[in-house]
């Protein structure tokens, strides 16, 4: 089986998308007799025609890319198009949905669609799919005792925000130390987040860091409903900011509640991942 795998998205520093891609990387290696023959990096509009014809599946890693109708989600959606008219086993993996605009069956017939919370796979019920709710890829149990803690003055630790997140520099002016997911590996910064007393994020990859650690956690959104679905998925109490001046009050609730983190963990414990046996079950 030769398989063309879209949307890489290891090519920069983010933690969190090395860490999807590595776990992705891993299962796949793990199907026997699968053979990757292509990739399409995150961002390009170059695609290798060749191996994309080659190919006799297709993989898309919906990661960062697919939550709204923008030109690389529509390049990645139009790949999944052609590669189904072409008849080749199509899988759409770790993926977003918020808003997209077109065919409403561009995500039938699908050999597999993974989605990272229920408001996505509701919404991806809307355009024909059947969508397997799973953790982040980068929650993979196999390598997150790998991590190296790093040594922390504050017991506050103050993570990123995205660009294009609800506030901007919301933790602006609050004491700690700072860690965001450009500064280290995913797994350093889950070791990290197990000695702290507080993580303030307003990063996806970061909620799931400080949940994965057990560590009390406030966050703000970020580009998409990830965050707010994420956390409504699991039941939990825990506070979104939506206004700057909800942040003193949140971090007081989450010093006050460590409880609600340790459940959260266990939440995490008790889900899965993308694993190599769903792909293979998937190309079978």
């Amino acid at each position: 089986m030769r398989l063309f795998l879209a949307n890489d998205t290891a090519t920069g520093r983010h933690a969190g998308c090395n860490a999807v891609m590595r776990s992705l990387n891993a299962a796949l290696a793990a199907v026997p007799g699968l053979q990757v023959i292509g990739r399409h990096t995150v961002g390009s509009e170059s695609l290798d025609e060749a191996a994309f014809l080659e190919a006799d599946a297709l993989l898309i890693n919906g990661e960062g890319t697919l939550h709204h109708s923008t030109a690389r989600a529509m390049l990645l959606l139009a790949m999944l198009d052609e590669a189904k008219r072409m008849g080749k086993r199509v899988l759409l993996v770790n993926a977003l949905f918020q808003q997209y605009e077109g065919p409403e069956d561009i995500l039938a017939n699908l050999a597999l669609l993974t989605v990272r919370e229920p408001r996505s796979a509701a919404f991806a019920r809307r355009f024909g799919g059947r969508p397997l709710v799973l953790l982040d890829s980068a929650a993979d149990p196999a390598f997150l005792g790998l991590g190296t803690p790093r040594p922390l003055r504050h017991g506050t630790v103050i993570g990123g925000a995205h660009a294009n997140g609800l506030l901007k520099s919301p933790f602006a002016g609050i004491a700690g130390d700072t860690l965001a997911m450009t500064d280290a590996r995913f797994e350093d910064i889950v070791a990290t987040l197990r000695q702290a007393e507080l993580y303030l994020t307003a990063q996806h990859h970061g909620v799931y860091a400080a949940a994965l650690a057990g560590c009390p956690f406030i966050a703000t959104p970020s580009n998409s409903h990830k965050i707010e679905s994420f956390i409504n998925w699991t039941g939990l109490p825990i506070p979104i900011c939506l206004r700057q001046d909800e942040i003193e009050s949140a971090m007081a609730f989450a010093r006050r509640n460590p409880s609600i983190y340790v459940e959260l963990q266990d939440f995490l414990r008790s889900q899965s991942v993308l694993t190599a046996a769903m792909i293979a079950e998937a190309l079978r």
